[in-house]
């Protein structure tokens, strides 16, 4: 998939409609999801393990799945800031304009010490500022310099078997979900106030989890 999502669901200013008409929160540009499965060639007529009946007896008829997952990280929400807006609400941040050099910093989210006493911060605070008295600031409703949420990728594995007894069917085998324990980082604060701004708070994905499975069918 290849989209874009415009809206203004999340307006914080009420008063400017073309400020908050943005990318929508739940904007991901690039969606792509695989499905696969496989019938493992062995033990069969003329395929490897077949000249033993044993060996071919428990290495054929074996399948193995998976489910392959990538998505776009979601745009960042509004970038707060200390406002002077009397009965006026909230306000988004401005832009620095005496800033230069790149936004995101200290690699990917998730390096470095993030359970440590000083977490590291992925987004350089010095590219913005608190708008002036009584206006509402410059930046975006979302994606102010183009700053996202991380990437998702998962991948998911299935093996199994069917075993024929009868009519009925015994299927035993094997799935786990979030093979390479991948952790996907999220919570990121988004408010130049708060001292925690820039860095991860949450998982928004699970651990690697494992499980064994029996199904008879009849």
């Amino acid at each position: 998939t290849y989209s874009r999502t415009e809206d203004n669901l999340a307006a914080r200013t009420g008063y400017n409609f073309d400020q908050d008409w943005a990318v929508g929160v739940n904007d991901q540009p690039h969606v792509w999801n695989a499905f696969v499965v496989y019938a493992m060639p062995f033990g069969s007529p003329g395929k490897l393990g077949s000249g033993n009946r044993f060996v071919s007896a428990i290495v054929r008829d074996w399948q193995i799945s998976g489910i392959t997952q990538f998505r776009s990280g979601r745009p960042l929400g509004a970038i707060g800031a200390a406002c002077n807006l009397p009965n006026a609400g909230t306000c988004y941040a401005d832009f620095n304009p005496a800033f230069s050099g790149p936004v995101r910093i200290n690699g990917d989210y998730g390096d470095g010490d993030v359970l440590g006493a000083n977490p590291p911060t992925y987004i350089d605070r010095n590219a913005f500022q608190s708008p002036a008295a009584f206006t509402f600031g410059n930046t975006p409703r979302t994606l102010a310099h183009d700053l996202r949420n991380p990437a998702y990728f998962n991948q998911d594995l299935s093996i199994q078997r069917e075993f024929r007894i009868a009519r009925a069917r015994l299927g035993v085998g094997v799935d786990v979900f979030n093979v390479f324990n991948n952790v996907v980082f999220g919570g990121i604060q988004t408010n130049i106030t708060n001292t925690n701004f820039g860095r991860v708070s949450s998982q928004t994905n699970t651990p690697r989890v494992g499980q064994i499975k029996v199904r008879f069918d009849f």
